[in-house]
């Protein structure tokens, strides 16, 4: 059987971040494996019922909250841009000592850091009878680990930034809607600029990415089993940036090795990745086009992380068969994406979300 006969059906699994995996280099396959990588987080948002309901007891209360959750966004990315989890990473504070440091006034400092509330961005430190001027906040856990220090991996401050400079406007989106004759989206632009530019624009992007990957590719090993493996095995990461997942994987096991297979323009900034995780004699930078050329052979693993969403099924199920191609008899094509569920009404809203921010930037979605 083709690989490509089943790759369909991988392509629009899941509703949360998953890995799948079960793709046996044999005459056969096995049926996919699907491992949670990492459940992305759901929060329920209330209107007040007394006010909205009507006689029948229905509300229009929800239609309202996701007409008005898009302010929450922009509350969200506007602290993120100033920097406020920086400015409170080491203590508490008060909308006046926000609304100082930023130029503020406290009426809009008090109204951010509510939203951030609400959001497990921050938490009250002390709170206040009086007025929510007087409240004291802190930065909850959860901030402190992915928001309060850009140095730190972890940050996903990168990642919101890129949402700060090309926040999808209802008229930005009705442009990025029209048939897919008449626009060209913003992936393929990028891919076909010169290799100083395209290298340029991979630095931010890996940092982007960077963020968006972190908390799934500490989780390739377990998700994966690495830790078991007994014997010299290898990882094709196809695409694969700045090596995060490969460096997490062979770190796991000292049996792993990995290969990224990258473009000539972005392998002296995924070597650079490489030679910090002080990684230089296990994991090798393979070059190439993988819309054109051959993936490296004689692989265990072969993964893509966040690449089937950027394009067409038909060419993901080219990739898959170029894959499976690549494997050695029992390897794995492994899948990272934020997929939207079988039955769609059951889909996380970040994947909803993330299928729609696919419309202006790439031909492909979740």
């Amino acid at each position: 059987m083709m690989a490509s006969t089943v790759a369909a059906t991988l392509l629009r699994r899941g509703g949360r971040q998953f890995f799948l995996s079960g793709f046996s280099a044999t005459h056969h396959f096995a049926p996919p494996t699907i491992r949670a990588a990492q459940p992305t987080g759901r929060k329920s948002y209330h209107s007040s019922g007394a006010l909205l309901s009507s006689s029948s007891g229905v509300t229009n209360g929800k239609f309202m909250s996701y007409a008005m959750l898009y302010h929450d966004s922009v509350a969200f990315l506007l602290s993120n841009q100033l920097g406020i989890p920086v400015f409170m990473a080491n203590e508490s504070k008060t909308p006046t000592d926000v609304a100082n440091e930023f130029n503020l006034s406290v009426r809009a400092a008090s109204a951010l850091l509510v939203t951030l509330c609400r959001m497990d961005v921050v938490e009250i430190a002390k709170d206040s009878d009086y007025s929510v001027d007087d409240i004291v906040y802190r930065l909850t856990p959860s901030a402190k680990t992915f928001l309060a220090d850009r140095n730190e991996l972890a940050c996903v401050s990168p990642f919101v930034d890129t949402f700060t400079t090309n926040f999808i406007s209802p008229d930005a989106l009705l442009e990025s809607s029209l048939p897919a004759d008449e626009k060209k989206d913003i992936m393929s632009e990028h891919l076909e600029q010169d290799d100083e530019t395209v290298a340029n624009n991979a630095r931010h992007f890996m940092a982007h990415m960077n963020a968006q990957s972190y908390c799934c590719a500490k989780a390739l090993p377990q998700a994966l089993d690495l830790e078991s493996v007994n014997k010299p095995k290898t990882l094709l990461d196809v695409g694969g940036g700045s090596a995060i997942y490969t460096i997490e994987a062979i770190q796991s096991n000292p049996n792993m090795k990995g290969i990224v297979f990258e473009l000539p323009a972005i392998k002296p900034i995924t070597q650079e990745y490489i030679d910090k995780a002080k990684l230089t004699d296990r994991v090798s930078v393979s070059t190439g086009d993988f819309f054109k050329d051959p993936l490296p052979d004689s692989v265990d693993y072969v993964l893509f992380s966040n690449i089937f969403h950027d394009w067409p099924d038909e060419i993901n199920m080219n990739l898959i068969q170029k894959a499976y191609d690549s494997l050695n008899p029992g390897g794995k094509i492994v899948v990272s994406e934020l997929l939207l569920a079988d039955d769609v009404v059951s889909s996380t809203p970040a994947a909803t979300s993330m299928n729609v921010i696919m419309l202006p930037y790439t031909k492909g979605r979740q």
